[in-house]
């Protein structure tokens, strides 16, 4: 058996071995604390490790052959006597592990129960993604990973120093008994958490991370609360190097997919709670926006009148409107996601001063009227129906093409209340509509009109399929 990972400077002589050069290192952006000299310790957190086990034990690397992958994760606190582990071949059901020399006994989670629960609460938001269940209560049978969270290294064997341990091979490893030493880290959820996340993944043939984002990471100026990066970077500790398993980069994010798929999990809910629909609002008026998800909200896009106009990744979720919107109505959307992206949105509208029934009624006399809300007018560079090559050109974002050479700036508008100026019609686009030169006879929306689908490139809409509908008789 091969000696433990220590990840420790008395052990990096073996982290060190197959180290990627510089160049390897410059494409991976999350290193903000990686030490100029990587044999000093930059950091006195207690860091996680693993240790690998005999490559003939019975392990899953995908070949479907082996012993079948379990998606249940026990989360044990060893409370209220401590977990008495005994020297073997890992068996979660029946306490055996490879990581004691000798039998052993983990001392019981030091902190309250509410801490606890913060601690079992994160796991699950960091796994969240995936279709890995989450549970702590020991499953009555079957295979499944026992993450003991409690006690300290010393309990079985380990050096001052060790975060966390599992047994380590490349692939993953059923029935494995990974160790996370909650009572060293003194009831700090985000640490013990990391841990937990770091010493699951290891015994599923996940190796370190050079990415201060990610839990298989030992850099600390990242988030406290560390999620799986979807993206390749270098393996290593506090330096870039070659990855145990062969290569020189790793997502951890696709292997923990890969492994055990997505998960299935609940959309969050969303509330503007200000502004109003109905209200009138100045320039530059603040949105307001309550998120609420059983795991955890991820981002949130603000769109105004169909086009993206900012995103936030982190509460409060508070957004300024641009301070050029015009006079009139304005749709406001505001779209939640969840860490696993699953999205919900909410929308009010809103009026800028009084909203518009005709140009005339526009303050600026180059706007037109759309939908109640003045917009810059065809009389304008990147006003509505001036001719475009991309989305930036036009004033509202938007840049449709009919794909036989013919692009305009176009507008959003609702296809049932035939609000287009004198010469557009609104043809449907997505769920909404824009204003298109010559759709209709002028005045108002005609609905249907023959002609060939549009692409509709607005900011942040990717393309969107635009369809002409015959005219109403």
């Amino acid at each position: 058996m091969k000696p433990y990972f220590a990840g420790l400077v008395s052990a990096w002589a073996l982290l060190t071995v197959g180290m990627v050069g510089s160049a390897g290192a410059e494409t991976q952006s999350n290193i903000d604390d990686a030490p100029a000299n990587p044999l000093q310790t930059p950091n006195a957190r207690p860091q996680g490790t693993y240790k690998f086990i005999d490559p003939g034990l019975p392990t899953y690397d995908g070949d479907g052959v082996s012993a079948a992958v379990s998606n249940v994760i026990y989360l044990n606190n060893c409370k209220p006597n401590g977990c008495a582990i005994t020297p073997g071949n890992e068996n979660a059901m029946t306490n055996r592990s490879t990581i004691p020399e000798q039998p052993s006994t983990v001392t019981p989670f030091a902190y309250s129960d509410a801490n606890w629960a913060q601690v079992v609460d994160c796991v699950k938001a960091t796994y969240a993604p995936f279709g890995v269940q989450i549970v702590t209560e020991r499953p009555a049978t079957g295979n499944y990973h026992m993450a003991i969270v409690a006690g300290r290294p010393g309990d079985v064997g380990m050096q001052n120093g060790v975060g966390g341990v599992s047994p380590f091979s490349c692939g993953y490893i059923p029935n494995a008994i990974s160790f996370s030493f909650a009572n060293i880290y003194g009831g700090s959820v985000d640490d013990v958490c990391w841990t937990v996340a770091q010493e699951t993944a290891h015994s599923w043939g996940l190796d370190h991370k050079f990415d201060n984002k990610d839990p298989m990471t030992y850099l600390q100026s990242g988030p406290s609360r560390k999620s799986f990066q979807n993206m390749a970077g270098s393996c290593g500790e506090f330096s870039a190097r070659a990855c145990q398993c062969g290569g020189s980069t790793m997502n951890s994010f696709q292997a923990i997919m890969q492994m055990f798929g997505s998960s299935t999990p609940t959309p969050p809910t969303v509330a503007i709670t200000a502004p109003k629909s109905g209200d009138i609002v100045p320039q530059g008026f603040a949105i307001r926006a309550d998120i609420m998800d059983d795991i955890g909200a991820s981002k949130a896009e603000l769109r105004i009148d169909g086009t993206l106009v900012a995103t936030l990744t982190a509460a409060p979720w508070v957004f300024n409107a641009p301070m050029n919107l015009g006079q009139g109505n304005h749709t406001i959307k505001v779209t939640g996601f969840d860490i696993g992206n699953s999205p919900a949105d909410a929308s009010v509208t809103v009026s800028i001063g009084s909203p518009c029934t005709k140009p005339a009624d526009c303050s600026n006399d180059t706007d037109t009227c759309v939908d109640g809300r003045c917009v810059a007018g065809s009389g304008v560079d990147g006003g509505l129906g001036d001719v475009c090559a991309n989305s930036a050109e036009c004033a509202s974002g938007q840049c449709g093409n009919d794909g036989e050479g013919n692009a305009y700036c176009v507008e959003a508008c609702d296809p049932a209340k035939d609000a287009c100026p004198s010469g557009f019609g609104c043809i449907v686009a997505g769920t909404g509509g824009v204003c298109w030169p010559g759709a209709g006879e002028g005045g108002g929306c005609s609905s249907n009109n023959e002609g060939a689908g549009l692409s509709l490139f607005g900011l942040g809409l990717g393309a969107l399929l635009i369809t002409r509908r015959r005219r109403r008789s």
